[in-house]
């Protein structure tokens, strides 16, 4: 009896470690459903960044379409392609499309005038480069020019005749001649109200009083000897000949990027 009451009253080893087994499953169980959720929204948020970095990858997400900036617009490549207008002078200063370059040389509708060639060098020396169209009327090819001069955000268009504008050269300068005796080498400048050609050797005619027709020669504006002049008229001839290209879509691209 006295056992039995002493065992009674004693705690039992074999229900402590059950207790503590029991425990540790519970423990055990909501641990792992803890980690379980965490490892799910860490699935779901990875399954989101891998989704956007495949639209990335593949080009399907939605992005706005590149467009040109203004000073991109007043570009010679713009004005090239028709995408953009120019300032003709000729016109006051009348927006113009190339497309309606017919306007710059006549008023009238009959009239055919189309840009066949282009070419881009720096005309005026100051490190910029014009756009120069070589104009055509009525499929004739040595009709002019329309000369493109990009200058305070904006494109300015001036037109020329064949022969005030004839035999362009890389270095910018041109021959000019309004007669068989009256022929010019010449350098172009622009400004703010347009622009004005500098001769660099120039041949005038005329009659004197006695109308006897005479010829004077001129280097740098200053009285020069025939053979000086023609001396200066070969050295002009040996220049390397501006680079004219077909007006398309394709020169344009590759020659203006």
């Amino acid at each position: 009896m006295k056992r039995r009451l002493k065992n009674i009253s004693t705690k039992s080893p074999k229900k402590n470690s059950l207790l503590l087994c029991i425990c540790a499953v519970y423990i055990t169980l909501i641990s792992g459903m803890l980690i379980g959720c965490a490892n799910t929204q860490s699935d779901s948020a990875d399954d989101n960044r891998t989704d956007l970095s495949s639209d990335a990858q593949t080009g399907t997400a939605e992005t706005p379409p590149a467009q040109p900036s203004e000073s991109e617009e007043n570009t010679y490549k713009f004005i090239l392609l028709g995408k953009s207008n120019f300032i003709c002078t000729d016109l006051a200063n009348e927006s113009l499309n190339i497309s309606e370059i017919s306007k710059a040389v006549a008023a009238d509708d009959s009239v055919a005038v189309s840009a066949a060639k282009f070419t881009i060098l720096d005309i005026d020396g100051d490190g910029e480069d014009e756009a120069v169209l070589w104009l055509q009327i009525n499929n004739i090819s040595d009709y002019g020019f329309e000369i493109l001069h990009y200058q305070n955000g904006e494109t300015y268009g001036y037109t020329l005749q064949y022969r005030a504008f004839m035999n362009l050269k890389t270095d910018g300068t041109f021959s000019f001649s309004s007669g068989a005796a009256d022929s010019g080498i010449g350098k172009m400048t622009f400004s703010e109200t347009g622009y004005s050609i500098n001769p660099q050797a120039y041949s005038q005619s005329g009659y004197d009083t006695n109308n006897e027709f005479y010829v004077q020669y001129f280097i740098n504006n200053e009285s020069c000897s025939e053979d000086e002049f023609n001396d200066i008229f070969n050295e002009q001839e040996q220049k390397a000949d501006a680079e004219w290209h077909d007006l398309s879509e394709n020169n344009i691209n590759a020659i203006l990027q």
